[in-house]
C-alpha cells in the first residue's frame, strides 16, 4: 500500500477523502432559527426558574459568592476550551507533517462549538470541523479522521465513569442521599447514548462488514420512508458514514500503532476538558457553601453529559436545564438553584458561543467579500 508523502505516520493513500474535505452546507436561516429558539428557550426556562426559586435567601447568598468567582467560572470555561484545543495540536502536529498554530486550534474548536451546539444533529459536527482543518493546510481525509477520534474519546471515558460508579452504588455509595437518588434517575437514561457509541465504536473497529451492511440497511429503510430531498439526504449520510467509518479505522489503528504517546495525550487532554468544564458547576456549589467531594459532582456530570449531548434541541435546550436543576437541587438549598443555573448557563453555553458566533459570522463575511471581489477582479482584467 503506497504511503503519501506528507502522512508522517504513514496514513494510506488509498483511504478515500472525507466530505469534510467539502465545504459544509450550513444556512444561515437554520442556524439563525435554532439560536433564536435556543435563546428565546433558554431565557423562558431561566426566568421561570428564578421566579419559582429566588427568595430573600437568594440574594444574601449571590452577594456572598462574589464577582471573583463569577469571572472564575468564565476563565475555567476558556480553560477547557485550551484544552480541547491542544488536543486538536497533539493529534494533528503529532501525526503529520502540515501543522497548525495554537490560537489556530482554539479559533477552531469555538467555531465549532458554536455550530455544533446550534445544529448537533445535521451539521455541523465532523463535516465543519474537518473543513476547517483543511483550510489550515491539513489533508482532507486526515482532517476527518482526527475529528472522529477526537470526538469518540468522551464516550469511552463517560462509559469508564458510568461503570465505575455503578459498581461503587452497588457496594455502598457514601454520597447524599439526594446525590444517590438523581444518580438512580440519569444512570439508566445515560446508558442508551453511551451505549450507542461504545456499540458504533466496536463494530467499526472490529466488525467493518456489519457496520457497513448495517448503514445500508438503515439507509435503505429510511429510503423506502422518505421522499424527496430527505431521500437525498439519506443517501449523502450513507456515504458520508461508509466513508468516514474508513477514515477512522485506518486512522485509529495507524495513530495507535506507530503514534500509541500522540493517542494517549490526545484523548488525555479530552477527558481532561470535560472535567475541566465539570468543575463550573463545581465552583457554583462551593460559591453557595457545599464543602462535600469534588469527585462526586464531577462523576455526576459525567453521566449526565451524555443525554444533553444526544439532545436534538439547540444547546441542548430543556434537557440541559432539567437536567442541571436536578443536579443542583442534589447538593443546594432551594433559593440557589435559579442563580445556579443561569450561571451555568452563562459561562459553558451563552459565552462560549457568542464568541464562536462572531468568529463563524467573520470567517461567512470574509468568504462573501472575496466572492464579490474575485468577479470584479475578472471583469477588470477583461476590460
Amino acid at each position: 500500500m503506497a504511503i503519501g508523502p506528507s502522512s508522517g505516520v504513514g496514513f494510506p493513500r488509498e483511504v478515500p477523502l472525507a466530505s469534510g474535505s467539502d465545504r459544509p452546507q450550513i444556512e444561515a436561516a437554520k442556524i439563525r432559527r435554532a439560536l433564536l429558539i435556543f435563546i428565546v428557550g433558554s431565557i423562558a426556562i431561566l426566568a421561570i426558574t428564578l421566579a419559582v426559586t429566588t427568595k430573600e435567601e437568594t440574594w444574601s447568598g449571590l452577594a456572598a459568592f462574589g464577582w471573583l468567582p463569577i469571572v472564575g467560572l468564565f476563565a475555567i470555561e476558556f480553560l477547557r476550551m485550551v484544552l480541547e484545543a491542544m488536543s486538536l495540536l497533539v493529534l494533528v502536529n503529532g501525526t503529520q507533517s502540515e501543522k497548525i498554530r495554537f490560537w489556530e486550534a482554539v479559533e477552531l474548536t469555538l467555531e465549532s462549538y458554536f455550530i455544533g451546539q446550534l445544529i448537533p444533529v445535521s451539521a455541523a459536527g465532523v463535516p465543519y470541523q474537518a473543513f476547517l482543518l483543511t483550510r489550515k493546510g491539513v489533508r482532507a481525509g486526515w482532517a476527518t479522521a482526527v475529528v472522529l477520534v477526537k470526538g469518540f474519546v468522551p464516550g469511552v471515558f463517560f462509559f469508564v465513569v458510568l461503570v465505575v460508579s455503578v459498581v461503587a452504588a452497588l457496594f455502598g455509595w457514601s454520597g447524599s442521599p439526594a446525590s444517590l437518588t438523581y444518580f438512580k434517575i440519569i444512570a439508566p437514561i445515560s446508558v442508551l447514548p453511551i451505549g450507542v457509541v461504545i456499540a458504533l465504536l466496536y463494530i467499526m473497529l472490529r466488525r467493518p462488514a456489519l457496520f457497513d451492511r448495517l448503514v445500508e440497511g438503515v439507509a435503505a429503510f429510511l429510503g423506502r420512508k422518505l421522499r424527496g430531498r430527505a431521500a437525498e439526504r439519506v443517501n449523502e449520510v450513507r456515504d458520508r458514514l461508509e466513508s468516514e467509518s474508513r477514515v477512522f479505522r485506518e486512522a485509529l489503528t495507524t495513530i495507535g500503532r506507530k503514534r500509541p504517546f500522540v493517542l494517549a495525550g490526545g484523548a488525555t487532554l479530552v477527558m481532561l476538558a470535560f472535567v475541566i468544564e465539570f468543575m463550573i458547576a463545581v465552583v457554583i456549589l462551593w460559591g453557595f457553601g457545599y464543602r462535600g467531594s469534588v469527585v462526586e459532582p464531577v462523576a455526576l456530570q459525567c453521566i449526565l453529559k451524555p443525554i444533553l449531548t444526544a439532545s436534538p434541541a439547540p444547546g441542548s435546550l430543556a434537557v440541559g436545564e432539567g437536567g442541571y436543576i436536578g443536579f443542583f437541587v442534589s447538593y443546594l438549598p432551594e433559593a440557589y438553584i435559579g442563580v445556579s443555573l443561569v450561571l451555568w448557563r452563562l459561562a459553558v453555553y451563552f459565552v462560549p458561543m457568542f464568541v464562536g458566533g462572531v468568529l463563524v459570522a467573520r470567517r461567512i463575511g470574509m468568504r462573501m467579500r472575496r466572492a464579490v471581489i474575485t468577479p470584479n477582479e475578472e471583469r477588470q482584467e477583461i476590460s
